[in-house]
């Protein structure tokens, strides 16, 4: 187990400054995520950790040791890691067993010992039973649990992994982020994930940080992040979200757009007033305060998906699977809103309002 300390990093390439002031530190034992859009600085952070490139300026330790910066840098083989790339990067010509087996030859470990650390490593990864199976004779999944495995295999005390489940399935994606998940959970180890996919981050991360143009827009649980969410930036990124210009005029907010129509309002402001509604914050409802028609539905399964039109704006809300029965394309509809989130005019989280029904 390790905890990683990062301070002041910045990360330039040429004039292209690509991380900006990072500080924090993951603790001992913790899921880490850092999550964000192509070319927002995550994987740099990661390859910055794993030693893979140097930081510009700022230091980063793991645990009590200073392993990049000034004149120190220790080298990837000497952190203490193990590291998942985005491709599974098994040897087509080595069974599971020695490809599992590879760090641990390269250190001339015996061989009694290897094949006791492989078997327990295989088997916390449910692969002991495809021991001396092929590449090539493995699903997609099974070949990320090879490198999974294979990264664990030498008991590191950090575990880095750089978009491990973008080449799989959906399906596949979602169990493996339950085993990965369930894994780090069992051995207790201290674990950084990249990814670009919000609902990889919501279900693994003990803490994700939201990073765009190089900077940290927001760090904290997926639940924090989710429902305050500090800027628009990342109301938008994490979840579904519809925004809305409007008018704050006797305990209402009167939405442009909307035909005259408007929303209860209970806080403190006055004025012109950015409001984020998402889709799951609206319902359908006899007694519901905006009126429109329902422009379209998509059955999704577990939800359906419904777009309806109030006034000029078309409004997105989600509700049971069930309804798609009940409702019908064109039919007038009413609609009540649980919660909504009102921003400044510098797109900063200002309130985070319920609506008492």
């Amino acid at each position: 187990m390790a905890t990683v300390t990062i301070r002041n990093i910045t990360k330039a390439f040429g004039d292209n400054v690509v991380l900006k002031e990072f500080n924090e530190t993951f603790r001992d034992g913790e899921f880490i995520t850092l999550l964000g859009p192509s070319g927002c600085g995550k994987t740099t952070m990661l390859r910055i950790i794993a030693g893979f490139e140097k930081p510009t300026t700022g230091e980063l330790y793991i645990d009590d040791q200073l392993v990049s910066g000034g004149r120190t840098f220790v080298p990837p083989e000497k952190r203490g890691i193990g590291m998942v790339f985005q491709s599974y990067a098994v040897w087509p010509h080595m069974n599971v067993f020695d490809n599992v087996a590879y760090p641990l030859s390269i250190r001339h470990m015996p061989k009694e010992e290897t094949r006791r650390q492989v078997a327990r490593v295989l088997e916390i990864v449910h692969l002991s039973q495809y021991a001396q199976r092929f590449p090539n004779q493995l699903s997609g999944g099974q070949q990320q649990r090879v490198a999974l495995a294979r990264a664990l295999v030498g008991e590191p005390k950090l575990l880095l992994l750089d978009e491990p489940l973008s080449n799989l399935d959906a399906k596949l994606r979602e169990s493996m982020r339950f085993e990965i998940k369930e894994i780090q959970k069992k051995l207790g180890i201290t674990v950084v994930y990249v990814t670009h996919d919000q609902t990889e981050a919501m279900a693994m991360s003990d803490r994700i940080f939201l990073i765009n143009r190089g900077t940290v827009q927001q760090s904290g649980t997926p639940e924090e992040i989710y429902n305050t969410p500090a800027n628009q930036f990342v109301a938008d990124f994490l979840g579904k979200v519809d925004f809305f210009r409007g008018e704050i005029r006797e305990g209402r907010i009167c939405l442009d757009g909307m035909a005259g129509q408007s929303i209860p309002y209970e806080g403190d402001r006055t004025g012109r007033v950015e409001v984020a509604i998402r889709p799951e914050n609206l319902y359908f409802d006899p007694e519901g305060s905006l009126c429109g028609t329902l422009e379209a539905q998509y059955y999704l399964g577990d939800v359906d998906d419904c777009r309806v039109r109030v006034g000029e704006q078309l409004v997105r809300v989600i509700t049971a699977g069930y309804a798609y029965r009940e409702l019908r394309v064109g039919q007038p509809v009413r609609l009540s809103v649980r919660s909504f989130m009102a921003f400044d005019d510098d797109g900063m989280l200002e309130q985070m309002l319920k609506i008492q029904t």
